[in-house]
């Protein structure tokens, strides 16, 4: 529209010009310049020529710059693509993200936002945008766990949204322990280790030890809780022992641990196991303790007692001087730890 107003414009100033020249002088001329020669016309047309040139030289001069200002354009709404973009995936939770923007308005803040996640006040529901506006709505139905559809967006397993939606769909049955187990890869370790803490309280102890990586100090309590029991599970104290070392337990995790076993483990195999555990792990020696009282192995707890330093296990101890002094108490009472 500005074009077509500078050229109509143009033209009237031309043609004024051309008028007044030819008012003044209609005589024609002819003349030679730079070894051209130029022929016989009305001073009014030659007048009107250097006019013709600065408007043809001038619409260049226009174009020029609408063409430089069009790539600028271009790669400004380019790079607001990528921003969109790179605004989805801090929202998703997305961890490998690098955006390459070639516009300076837009550099800073992809950097910024390319190492950033985004957790908006809950009150956001749209911004207007369709690709922002499907990521806040996705994130707030897997939040309230609903049924979602995920894969259009491609995310990657390990993406926290990704891995929340799994556990809901875990928690609602669509998806079961095997299932995921068996397909690692596309559920990744949390919902593994999730899937895995309802597996070992069915599987068979040769299923379950395909995958011992996944257990962890709470599936290890639900295990331990079927050696023994009825239609429950057989395991040599070796193969426990293989587990423990897997995970780093401090001297609390011992004792959940014989405090679990107590209610099916024989109570020689647990003995054992304790007693082996102890020689290998210093921590392992108040399980091995508590293991003692539990089953009312009195003597033999306070002859170990006996054969520590005087400031070890001085809880034990106390236990101890309080069962000499006939003050009969229960050591998971003692040891702040429930009776059922």
């Amino acid at each position: 529209m500005q074009l077509k107003r500078y050229s109509i414009a143009s033209l009237i100033l031309m043609i004024l010009v051309a008028a007044a020249a030819y008012s003044i002088d209609s005589e024609s001329i002819s003349f030679d310049l730079l070894g051209m020669h130029f022929p016989n016309l009305p001073i009014a047309f030659w007048v009107i020529v250097p006019l013709i040139i600065m408007y043809l030289a001038s619409l260049m001069h226009m174009g020029v710059y609408a063409l430089v200002g069009n790539f600028k354009l271009r790669r400004l709404n380019k790079d607001h693509e990528k921003m969109i973009d790179a605004l989805r995936d801090a929202l998703l939770g997305v961890s490998e993200r690098n955006y390459v923007y070639k516009s300076d308005a837009y550099k800073l803040m992809g950097k910024l936002i390319d190492h950033a996640l985004i957790l908006p006040y809950e009150t956001l529901r749209s911004i207007g945008n369709e690709k922002i506006d499907e990521a806040l709505a996705l994130m707030r139905d897997v939040k309230e766990k609903k049924k979602v559809d995920i894969k259009k967006f491609h995310l990657a397993s390990t993406t926290s949204i990704v891995i929340q939606n799994n556990l809901n769909r875990f928690e609602r049955g669509e998806i079961d322990a095997d299932s995921i187990l068996s397909r690692p890869e596309s559920y990744g370790e949390i919902v593994c280790a999730k899937a895995y803490e309802t597996y070992v309280k069915t599987a068979s102890v040769g299923s379950i030890m395909k995958f011992k990586h996944l257990f962890t100090k709470a599936s290890l309590i639900d295990f331990v809780q079927r050696i023994n029991a009825e239609n429950g599970i057989q395991i040599a104290n070796e193969e426990l022992i293989s587990i423990f070392n897997a995970l780093k337990l401090n001297s609390n995790d011992w004792i959940d641990l014989t405090a679990a076993m107590s209610k099916n483990m024989l109570p020689e195999q647990r003995i054992r196991l304790f007693e082996m555990l102890s020689e290998q792990c210093d921590d392992a020696m108040e399980g091995y303790l508590y293991t003692l009282y539990d089953l009312q192995m009195i003597d033999t707890a306070n002859e170990v007692l006996n054969n520590t330093a005087n400031n070890d296990y001085q809880i034990f101890k106390a236990y101890r001087d309080l069962k000499r002094a006939n003050k009969h108490y229960d050591i998971r009472i003692f040891l702040h730890r429930s009776c059922n």
